[in-house]
């Protein structure tokens, strides 16, 4: 599959937009970690990004729990009785999250991840 470079750059502000937003608490940490999981193959980032790895496993560790379009198929009962489960590891991925956000944001708005044309 080749790359261009404006997949690249649109799977780079997805990432640079995904860790503004968990930021700004407009993106839960788990719904941001899978944007940013979904956008990091595309975005040619090393595969062993300090910053990007730990979404990784934050994805891996939560791709049971109901996030976005998926909420609608699940029955409000059952959404209901995982919900200490879902805050607990929000509240987990926060933590473990929150740290690379901000390394993330500062290393795109520095310029040291290029999100503009190479």
């Amino acid at each position: 599959m080749s790359w261009n470079e404006s997949e690249i750059m649109e799977a780079r502000h997805a990432i640079f937009g995904a860790a503004q937003d968990m930021l700004a608490g407009k993106l839960t940490y788990i719904e941001g970690a899978r944007k940013i999981v979904a956008a990091w193959r595309a975005s040619k980032l090393d595969e062993r990004d300090a910053d990007v790895l730990p979404f990784v496993g934050i994805d891996s560790e939560t791709e049971a729990l109901p996030f976005g379009e998926m909420r609608a198929h699940w029955q409000p009962a059952a959404l209901d009785a995982l919900r200490p489960e879902i805050d607990r590891m929000e509240v987990w991925a926060r933590q473990l999250g929150e740290l690379r956000c901000r390394n993330l944001v500062a290393r795109f708005s520095s310029g040291q991840i290029k999100i503009e044309k190479f």
